[in-house]
């Protein structure tokens, strides 16, 4: 007899809409700490990210959200 294959449910997947403002938040979020370690980095991206599956779709807010907590920003010169 086969054996019945479990399949996992179907991830969420993001609009392309959606998708590019992740992006650009993620991309001015670095720039804009002056630390950008991988701990750092993985720390945004798992911001925006969770924001993004609670419907948030403007990168400005994605960016300063995911941004939130952090002290050290590069000044601009």
């Amino acid at each position: 007899m086969a054996d019945i294959l479990q399949f996992r449910p179907r991830l969420n997947v993001f609009a392309p809409e959606q998708t590019s403002a992740m992006g650009y938040a993620y991309d001015k979020a670095i720039a804009t700490l002056a630390d950008s370690e991988l701990v750092v980095r993985e720390l945004v991206a798992k911001r925006i990210v969770r924001l993004a599956r609670r419907g948030e779709c403007d990168p400005e807010h994605l960016c300063s959200s995911a941004l939130s907590g952090f002290r050290k920003a590069r000044t601009a010169a």
